[in-house]
């Protein structure tokens, strides 16, 4: 990703949002872009626009290192289930936009008016997408140390509220260790449609599992890809007798 090529969307925006945050870019384009929902890049004037999709991405594996090590160190005897266990209720959806709304993250997230106007800066989708975004963002900035302690800062001044949120159960982990137990094939997911307008789509998703009499296909569907993914994990974990 090219942090030069981003517009200078709410610079302004971009300063008060570090502020708030308590963090500081050096190259406030990779932030912009953590910053912007596909929306926006989709329908804004301007070309060359970049949305915040690659860096959730990024992030999503930025969050699991930093939040493993945490747990790692914080709980020395707990075996790999548990961790793996804590780790789920700290990192699920409702948790990362629980933590983007300590930050008002909504309140600086560009977005186009179709996806505001249907509450989208409220939306938990867009803000633990964002909140991953801004980590992978805040780490190609200013390499991991930085956005490490930024991260386990803000994890330590919510974690008793994060872990006493409705425990959270980890389907794509659990069939994931499930088939490497078995030495298996790891799932495979895809996408296979999306239904409705794009500010309430409805994703669907088809995970594929190998299993001694060959390979079965499961579907789930939710409000976002992540949460279909959970949903397709699960049938899967219900059919191989996991839950």
């Amino acid at each position: 990703m090219d942090c030069h090529a981003t517009s200078e969307i709410g610079s302004g925006r971009l300063i008060e949002f570090q502020k708030v945050a308590g963090i500081a870019f050096k190259h406030p384009g990779y932030l912009s872009a953590a910053l912007t929902h596909s929306s926006y890049a989709r329908y804004a004037k301007k070309g060359g626009i970049q949305d915040n999709e690659r860096l959730e991405f990024f992030g999503d594996a930025v969050l699991k290192l930093i939040v493993s090590e945490y747990l790692l160190k914080k709980f020395p005897s707990a075996s790999e289930g548990d961790l793996t266990k804590i780790r789920a209720q700290l990192i699920s959806d409702k948790n990362l936009a629980f933590l983007a709304e300590k930050l008002r993250m909504g309140d600086f997230l560009m977005m186009s008016h179709g996806e505001k106007n249907t509450g989208g800066k409220q939306r938990l989708s867009n803000l633990a997408n964002a909140m991953e975004a801004v980590l992978g963002a805040y780490y190609l900035d200013s390499g991991l140390p930085a956005v490490h302690q930024f991260f386990t800062t803000l994890l330590i001044r919510h974690e008793q509220e994060l872990l006493a949120q409705e425990y959270v159960v980890d389907h794509k982990t659990a069939l994931q260790e499930y088939l490497q137990r078995r030495k298996r094939e790891l799932p495979d997911y895809k996408t296979v449609r999306e239904d409705g307008p794009e500010h309430d789509k409805l994703f669907y998703v088809v995970v594929t599992v190998s299993g001694d009499d060959g390979r079965r296909e499961y579907e789930g569907s939710g409000r976002s890809k992540k949460d279909a993914e959970q949903m397709a994990a699960k049938q899967a974990s219900i059919a191989l007798g996991l839950t």
